[in-house]
């Protein structure tokens, strides 16, 4: 089972010793049936023992410390379980390239890291109770064994029965379960559409009626696949408590008529059979929960090989580093193509040949998809090539000094993520950004507390004039920066290309710039025009 197997293997430490309290917590449980029947029989001639009452009380006691511990032991292994489920993602995420993520989809592994680890972490306790309830079953069994062993085998093989069925029942569900899992997920992705696209539907009565529309109709589905899975869910409830009570009957009704001088036994074998009636519940409740369990680990699992796949080469790309920050970095003949699931080719990127020195001023620039930002990927390293290589000073990279090569970068990409932190600042000088922020005049809108901007619900242009604060702390002696000037005013477009890109040159930085302005194509040192995938005319400017 792939569920005790990732217990077994992630949290081991605790494991003898909820097993010794689950024992522990069975013999309780079969201690009070005992001291249950004996207080009735005396109590029916009129008598009560106060040793049977202290018995009675110190078994509470001793069942009630080894449950508390069983369950909280269970809960804190289980989010440590799902802590080290995710952190193991956390790592395997970073050090995977950015065509595996977004194959994958940020989705799928949203809903890895949310979705079924919550899964997990509601369903395991549950799984640990169901377990010790089991243990209880089979010493309750000894204790009715020893009463009556037909008794114990009639009451065992229809308790047995109500779980068997409602195990198949609901091993029957799993494509129903699986059904309104695709369809909550079409329902969680038309919501994520409908939020982040909120300014082009407001703007379109087709587009907000087409889209609401596909929503209902997702919620629709969720709704008729949720209500046949719960309506079954109630049915096997239904028939499983029928059949619990069923077990009562059977000691009173059916053992008499086969088993002779049963009367002598009969008020402690209904007595164990009602303790029996609750872990029996509680077992063929929690065995579904096993299926939904093993669904979600699945899912997890899928998703860490695939990322394990991809992160293979990748953790050797932190062995070596480069032995100083390059003057010069090229592309030869590099080629990247982009597949469909078949492997069928979409889009073609090269060969691309080119060059970027530092103190020199490079422009990128071409039409919308010509291929200027997956440039860039190849060049940062984001993804890997097909073939080709990539140069720094002259001499090609290997694969271990990849993520030293990628260090001594700063981008600021088209779609490029702000951090509210400064996670790559050590010690940020709260001076040196106060000036900063009034040169992009941003004084009175943003402020630096704790190592954190007080905001970034900015515009875009704004969030851009942050974005590059961030990248001058860093101090990295490459910039990217991609269609950085798009979404500024002409005042601080003007301050890019007249200040900010001469001041970098001027510090020896290899800069390289996408845009479409050919008003300041002259301020660029070297500029290359891609159109189709392809280098169309690189020229020096003189």
């Amino acid at each position: 089972m792939r569920l005790f197997k990732a217990v077994v293997r992630e949290i081991p430490e605790n494991l003898k010793s909820l097993f010794f309290m689950t024992v522990l917590a069975a013999v309780a449980t079969m201690s009070l049936v005992a001291l249950v029947s004996t207080a009735a029989k005396e109590g029916g001639g009129g008598q009560v023992s106060g040793r049977l009452m202290l018995m009675f009380a110190i078994t509470v006691i001793l069942f009630h410390v080894t449950h508390i511990y069983t369950l909280v032991t269970a809960s804190r292994d289980t989010e440590r379980l799902i802590h080290k489920l995710r952190v193991g993602l956390f790592n395997l995420i970073r050090r995977t390239d950015l065509v595996t993520i977004e194959k994958i989809g940020h989705s799928d592994l949203q809903g890895a890291l949310t979705q079924d680890t919550q899964i997990l972490a509601e369903v395991l306790p549950m799984l640990v109770i169901g377990f010790q309830q089991a243990v209880m079953l089979l010493f309750l069994a000894a204790y009715l064994a020893w009463l009556s062993p037909f008794a114990c085998i009639l009451a065992f093989s229809l308790a047995g029965l109500t779980v068997a069925i409602r195990f198949s029942r609901v091993k029957g569900l799993r494509t129903l379960m699986q059904s309104a899992d695709r369809a909550e997920k079409r329902v969680f992705d038309g919501l994520a559409e409908l939020l982040h696209g909120f300014k082009e539907i407001r703007m379109s009565n087709p587009r907000a009626d087409d889209l609401t529309g596909a929503l209902a109709d997702a919620s629709h589905e969720s709704r008729i696949t949720s209500s046949l899975l719960k309506a079954q869910w109630g049915r096997n409830y239904a028939v499983i408590e029928a059949m619990l009570f069923s077990l009562v009957g059977l000691m009173v009704f059916v053992v008499p008529l086969f088993v002779a001088g049963f009367h002598q036994v009969v008020l402690p074998a209904t007595i164990a059979v009602l303790f029996i009636s609750g872990p029996v519940s509680t077992v063929s409740f929690v065995t579904p929960l096993v299926t939904k369990a093993e669904l979600a680990l699945e899912n997890i699992e899928k998703i860490k090989n695939k990322l394990t796949a991809a992160a293979k080469t990748a953790s050797s790309e932190e062995t070596g580093s480069l032995e100083k920050s390059p003057l010069t970095i090229a592309l030869k003949r590099a080629e990247l193509s982009f597949r469909d699931e078949n492997g069928m080719p979409l889009f073609k990127v090269g060969p691309l040949t080119a060059e970027f020195h530092a103190g020199q001023i490079t422009m990128i620039t071409g039409g919308n998809g010509s291929g200027k930002s997956t440039l860039l990927r190849m060049l940062t390293g984001l993804i890997p090539l097909d073939s080709g290589s990539l140069i720094a000073d002259g001499v090609e990279l290997q694969t271990e000094q990849m993520q030293d090569y990628r260090n001594r970068f700063s981008a600021i990409f088209s779609d490029f993520h702000l951090s509210q932190r400064l996670t790559s600042i050590d010690e940020p000088n709260p001076e040196i950004i106060s000036i900063m922020l009034e040169r992009f005049g941003m004084q009175d809108k943003v402020t630096l507390t704790g190592g954190s901007f007080s905001t970034i619900d900015l515009s875009a242009g704004q969030r851009k004039r942050l974005a590059f604060i961030v990248a001058e702390l860093e101090d990295n002696p490459i910039i990217v920066l991609d269609e950085w000037a798009a979404d500024q005013d002409p005042y601080f477009r003007r301050i890019f290309y007249e200040e900010l890109l001469p001041d970098l040159k001027a510090r020896g930085k290899i800069i390289i710039c996408v845009t479409h302005d050919d008003r300041w194509f002259h301020l660029s040192d070297k500029m290359y025009r891609m159109n189709e995938g392809q280098i169309e005319e690189p020229r020096t400017i003189i």
